[in-house]
């Protein structure tokens, strides 16, 4: 449209000055080398156009002549740019389909045409990794190293051949440049979080995972667990050099980052304890008990009603009776609370308390919507009253009975490789995962069996589980993080000692176990 109205504007001009020039014809002399000449104006004026728009074209053809060849190579280059951008597209489609030798013939193709562009060497560096060539794509991660533009994706790629070789130190190098460059990156942060860890570089593990909060590549949720689990895990490393009040000061500093973690209240009693602080430790428990009760946390609240005076066993089973009493009446409803007074009583001889509190918790097991059944402990309990108190073993025999299809007691779980643990660490035993423990049921051996098929249930009847399910895919290597703890699965619960339960002392990041009932 506005080219049409342009030739319209030109059109209205050259009339308009046509017709003037008709109107006022006037004349132009030249006397040219003694000759004269003389035309009309209007002649004049359109052979001056004819020889500038003679001009204008010659003009054109010439610098058309001259820019030739300039045009011709920007031509190909653009074909080139085109067709190494369609190699570029095919081979990463390759790559994505686990086309290895196709993802090769496209990569070369592509470095020809694009010259060593930074997709081009990440697509060089993926077909060498599908091809097994670790050296080769090691090569290619270097060379991006060496240019600017691709440095960050080079680290990365570094990062991770790093980590497949096992080499920690060159990964957390790597990952400390990457962010010097992208301060910023979420998958930089939770590297050098990660890596620490695996590392064993408590402190700055823990700095990196400040900035991994503050840059929101962890949330803080997660964020405030882990950094308890670092603190604990300091804590132990503190006690154990001989440092016993940099021990509690960790473990009170992680108390105050989760105050609901119950290792974290079980590690700040036990060194209060052990410090000569009982009135500490006993609040420290109250405390974590109001926030939600816990079996170790009556187990370790039991011994510590114990003033020393107590001249029989009997005298220190009562006072650790009235102890787990008092710390029930927190939680005067809740099952945790009958199932530890019934425990307590049961040592004191306290029958009829014990038989009280049974019921009670029995019947909420029954009565609660949403609360799985009464656990397996509820009924070991239920087979000890009748054999210590009457000596009917036949009754106890039909409690155990209850007991093995009852529910399973709740143990520390690994979210990662599902192993269960009396108590809590750290990193996983079993894989050496990070803060992946929590307090939890296994799922039912029916429900496994299910989901795991025939393998599940060839090994039911073998204690080390985990290393038959292994055969397809290996856990991780061990590594120094966590030395203490054998792996329990949650397929063999079952089969563990009968009437095992944790008497809860807690002397770190870690409880005890008890004795067997």
């Amino acid at each position: 449209m506005a080219r049409l109205i342009l030739f319209l504007v030109l059109a209205a001009g050259v009339a308009v000055a046509a017709g003037w020039f008709a109107s006022e014809p006037g004349s132009v002399t030249v006397n040219f080398r003694g000759e004269v000449y003389e035309t009309y104006v209007g002649v004049v004026v359109v052979v001056v156009a004819a020889i500038a728009i003679a001009a204008v074209f010659l003009y054109a053809a010439l610098s058309g002549l001259i820019s030739m060849p300039r045009r011709v190579r920007a031509w190909r280059d653009r074909r080139s740019a085109d067709k190494g951008l369609k190699s570029l597209a095919r081979g990463m489609v390759a790559v994505a389909a686990g086309d290895a030798r196709t993802a090769e013939r496209e990569a070369q193709r592509a470095s020809r045409l694009l010259d060593a562009a930074p997709l081009t060497l990440l697509l060089s560096a993926q077909s060498a990794q599908l091809q097994g060539d670790e050296q080769a794509a090691e090569k290619y991660f270097r060379e991006m190293l060496a240019r600017p533009d691709t440095e960050f994706l080079g680290l990365r790629g570094m990062l991770l051949q790093a980590g497949r070789a096992g080499d920690r130190a060159a990964a957390l190098a790597y990952a400390q440049r990457a962010a010097e460059l992208r301060p910023d990156s979420s998958w930089v942060q939770r590297s050098l979080f990660e890596l620490s860890v695996k590392s064993g570089l408590w402190v700055e593990a823990e700095h990196s995972l400040r900035r991994a909060v503050r840059r929101g590549a962890i949330d803080e949720e997660t964020g405030a667990r882990h950094r308890a689990a670092l603190l604990l895990q300091q804590s132990n490393d503190a006690e154990r050099r001989g440092y016993t009040d940099e021990a509690r000061g960790l473990a009170r500093k992680a108390l105050r980052a989760a105050p609901g973690s119950v290792p974290a209240a079980l590690r700040l009693a036990g060194l209060n304890r052990t410090t000569g602080r009982p009135r500490a430790a006993r609040r420290v428990i109250e405390r974590a008990w109001r926030s939600g009760p816990h079996p170790q946390l009556a187990a370790a609240y039991g011994p510590m009603a114990e003033t020393g005076k107590e001249g029989s066993e009997e005298a220190r089973a009562l006072a650790r009776a009235q102890g787990v009493r008092r710390l029930a009446d927190i939680h005067p409803l809740h099952p945790e609370s009958h199932l530890a007074m019934a425990e307590a009583s049961l040592d004191a001889k306290l029958w009829g308390e014990a038989r009280s509190n049974l019921a009670k918790a029995e019947r909420y097991f029954e009565e609660a919507e949403g609360a799985g059944g009464a656990p397996a402990r509820l009924y070991r309990l239920l087979a000890r009253v009748e054999e210590e108190e009457k000596g009917d073993a036949a009754q106890a025999a039909r409690w155990l009975a209850l007991a093995g299809e009852a529910a399973a007691d709740p143990r520390w779980l690994c979210a990662e490789c599902g192993h269960g643990f009396a108590t809590w660490h750290p990193c996983c035993p079993g894989c050496q995962g990070f803060d992946t423990l929590a307090w939890g049921r296994p799922e039912p051996l029916t429900q496994i069996a299910a989901v795991s098929g025939t393998a599940t249930l060839t090994a039911l009847g073998a204690r080390d589980a985990p290393q038959a399910e292994s055969a397809e895919a290996p856990p991780p290597e061990p590594t120094n993080l966590v030395t203490d703890g054998q792996p329990e699965t949650p397929l063999a619960e079952d089969q563990a000692a009968e009437g095992q339960e944790t008497e809860g002392q807690a002397t770190g990041g870690q409880a005890t176990e008890g004795p067997t009932r």
